[in-house]
């Protein structure tokens, strides 16, 4: 702070003006020869006025008068990182970053806090995952998983809104585990930050998993594609072991040897000077639901020691989706389709399909004169079925496949909600619109815009514009509009050809590399039945198309969605031909039809589900039921259980903190059928989430869970060197200054040098001043000596 001269003699001016005006003329006078001043003389003369002046000041009682900040008034708060950072200890120095931080705040180097505590209030405070009050620097124990700095900040902005808080002495290491939160507080409301640097630039020795990518699909043969980002630094080069093993749950079923829920260990080669690989896991978990894995790295070499071994271990979640996913396949005949697809979906556990097949038609009503007593179709002879079971001549005769018991699909089609509801996905082969009645035809319309099933349409000689779908509820679902007539294609030789949109779709395709794939369909067979879509909807896309001889295409594989389902159309009718070819186009027909299942009950709606959501404090759990028929559940209640399931059973013995709790979740009131409720924990681990609803009568309505993981200390050991770039840009923000240790010294100067919250006036009168009669005595001298030396008197 700048002082500034005043004057108090203001009663004395107009006597220092009259003084001035009878002396200063006197003075030239004296120096004054032959009506000018003498040549040389100059100085003399000024001189003397000089002396005069600094007289005359004296009259007007001058004050050098200034502001500082009031004694004992402002405040100074210190803030010092406790998260397990501070554990880590720099090459050459004996005491880790946390012993040294403090030595200096509460040890024999604390001097100048001392110091600093006469003129100003110091409140001593310490951050980790969030920001405490504490009595002094002697408590900390850096036991805290994470450093939440812009959050501390925050904090620090809202306690001290409207206290004189003259500036903050920041104690970290900078790598803060929110950093990228910065730009959502105004820092430039906060007083000076002086950030202290803890920790030396020089990387450590250190082996780490910097990131882990998780990738999930549908359509792949291996689903779960785990990318792996390992680092090393500081340490000599050596082969290093990155593995992913499954966490056992109480509801895991173990894996044994070749049958090992996790891929292989993978071997990496580090470099001397620091190396950073990135290596991809890929495979199939063989159970459903939620599942954890552990990614870890360990060097070969046991004799490594590294700063630290808490960045050495990851945990992924992975969503297997629910236990099994139902498909209803409907058919007019009985035809080789159904053999390559129900074959390819028997060797997948989470598809079930049950199949209703058709083997006659329905025939017109009339008494068939067979055996006596006989009145059912004797095409049901030797099935072992009843008389009442049996088909009458005038109904079709239908052959369940694969049914889950014996009254699944037993009257034939689904004749109301609750039945077709249970499925996932419905197939509709080669069968013609009057198959169904009008309010069956209404339910599938339904079962894809409320439910949010998955409807597939092949092709065949009954089937979309051949099968009588015009100005049917089932046509207004379908991609393509069939209300026209128009000419028909030639199908005979044609080549199954991917659009530019199909290239992009995972389930489309059957190579994950472009040139593979176009190997493949370029050595597809040629197929003869085609069912000729005119238009297309809008908004539906053409994922495939045939080409002919002449170089026409036609669509043959239309998708869009639909409500909240999905709809696709395969107009080809004897996609069959593809695994006639042998045992590889098998398995590749095999994997189309997996894929194109999966793809038709991926995102789903699930009559419960669960989505936990990060916030601050926790996770936020909302859960969503629905009743059977797929509207919100109005009156009902959600029970969660949540378990931590990372622990072994050793560390469970020691563990005194969460383990295992019941919530029950609150409706709420703009949402029917949502239930929400906050898990409020942010402790390291595993977490799984089991909800069950029940109905207004108690009755279990449905269950799902869902997962999260916490790795705060993932985050706390991301950069093992300070983050001086963070700090530097803090403290320009705020206008304060980036220190070192030794600047502790002298901080109190830094400060007073500030604009503080309150300060006080302080006034030095300058004519009590010996320096100023001897300014003005030392010009009277150095002017008489002149004289005399010129000969004057």
């Amino acid at each position: 702070m700048l002082g500034a001269l005043t004057f108090n003699g203001d009663a004395w001016w107009w006597v220092a003006l009259l003084c001035g005006l009878i002396l200063l003329p006197v003075s030239y006078f004296a120096w004054k020869t032959d009506g000018h001043l003498a040549r040389g003389y100059v100085l003399g003369f000024t001189l003397r006025g000089l002396g005069i002046v600094l007289l005359l000041l004296c009259l007007l009682d001058p004050h050098w008068t200034g502001e500082r900040p009031a004694k004992g008034e402002n405040i100074v708060a210190l803030v010092a990182d406790n998260s397990q950072g501070m554990l880590l200890t720099d090459p050459g120095d004996t005491e880790s970053r946390g012993q040294q931080l403090k030595s200096k705040l509460a040890g024999t180097d604390a001097a100048w806090l001392d110091k600093l505590s006469e003129n100003y209030q110091t409140r001593p405070y310490r951050f980790d995952r969030d920001l405490r009050r504490i009595a002094d620097f002697g408590t900390l124990d850096f036991t805290g998983d994470r450093s939440n700095l812009v959050q501390t900040l925050s904090q620090l902005n809202e306690r001290f809104d409207g206290l004189p808080l003259a500036g903050i002495l920041l104690f970290t290491d900078g790598v803060a585990t929110d950093a990228e939160e910065l730009d959502t507080i105004p820092l430039e409301n906060l007083p000076p930050i002086y950030p202290v640097t803890i920790g030396k630039p020089a990387p450590l020795p250190d082996l780490s998993i910097d990131r882990i990518d998780l990738r999930q699909t549908a359509f792949d043969d291996a689903p779960v594609s785990l990318k792996v980002v390992v680092s090393s630094s500081e340490l000599p080069a050596q082969t290093i072991s990155v593995e992913v093993n499954p966490i056992q749950t109480a509801r895991s079923l173990p894996s044994s040897g070749s049958d090992s829920d996790a891929p292989k260990p993978q071997m990496l080669r580090t470099k001397t000077d620091g190396s950073s690989h990135t290596t991809a896991f890929d495979w199939r978990p063989a159970q459903s639901g939620i599942q954890f894995f552990e990614v870890s790295t360990y060097s070969t070499r046991e004799e490594e020691t590294e700063a630290t071994l808490a960045n050495n271990r990851r945990i992924a979640m992975v969503d297997g989706g629910q236990k099994a996913f139902r498909i209803l396949y409907v058919s007019g005949r009985p035809n080789w389709e159904y053999k390559f697809l129900n074959r390819a979906l028997h060797d997948d556990l989470q598809l079930q399909m049950t199949g209703l097949i058709r083997v006659a038609r329905r025939e017109p009503k009339f008494e068939f004169k067979g055996r006596a007593g006989e009145s059912s179709n004797p095409l049901y002879r030797g099935f072992d079925r009843s008389e009442e079971e049996a088909e009458r001549y005038d109904q079709p005769v239908l052959i369940r496949v694969n049914a889950r018991d014996e009254t699944e699909l037993r009257d034939g089609f689904p004749k109301v909600a609750e039945e077709l509801f249970e499925y996932d996905a419905l197939i509709i082969d080669d069968l013609e619109a009057d198959f169904f009645s009008f309010n069956q035809q209404t339910l599938i319309r339904r079962f894809v815009s409320e439910r949010g099933g998955g409807l597939l349409v092949l092709g065949g000689a009954d089937a979309l514009d051949h099968g009588g779908y015009d100005k049917t509820p089932i046509a207004a679902t379908l991609p393509v509009y069939l209300d026209k007539t128009y000419e028909r294609a030639a199908s005979e030789n044609l080549s199954w050809k991917l659009t530019r949109e199909g290239w992009v779709e995972p389930w489309t395709r059957v190579r994950p590399v472009e040139t593979d794939e176009r190997v493949r369909l370029n050595a597809m067979p040629q197929f003869r039945v085609l069912n000729t879509l005119p238009r297309i909807k809008p908004g539906a896309r053409v994922l495939a198309e045939v080409e002919n001889l002449l170089g026409n295409r036609y669509p043959s594989l239309v998708a869009h969605n639909f409500g909240a389902g999905k709809v696709a159309c395969v107009a080809v009718g004897d996609l069959w031909r593809w695994g006639l070819r042998g045992a590889s186009e098998q398995e590749d027909l095999a994997q189309f039809w997996r894929q194109v299942s999966r793809w038709l009950v991926t995102d789903i709606p699930q009559i419960v589900e669960i989505e936990a959501k990060s916030n601050a404090n926790g996770v936020d759990l909302v859960v969503e039921a629905r009743d059977d028929k797929y509207k919100p559940l109005e009156i009902g209640e959600a029970r969660i259980s949540i378990k931590r399931v990372d622990l072994s059973t050793a560390e469970l013995a020691d563990h005194t903190g969460f383990t295992e709790v019941e919530l029950y979740a609150d409706p709420v009131s703009n949402a029917p059928g949502r239930y929400s409720t906050t898990f409020s924990s942010q402790d390291e681990g595993a977490y799984l989430a089991s909800v069950e609803v029940l109905g207004s009568q108690g009755e279990v309505i449905g269950m799902a869970e869902t997962g999260w993981v916490n790795e705060p200390l993932a985050h706390e050991y991301q950069s093992l060197s300070p983050n001086i770039d963070l700090l530097q840009t803090i403290a320009a923000k705020t206008g304060g200054k980036l220190l070192a240790w030794e600047d502790l010294s002298t901080i109190e100067e830094e400060f007073a040098k500030r604009s503080a919250p309150i300060t006080e006036t302080w006034s030095y009168p300058l004519w009590h001043n010996g320096w100023l009669f001897l300014g003005a005595l030392s010009c009277f001298l150095a002017e008489w000596g002149l004289r005399r030396k010129r000969g004057l008197a």
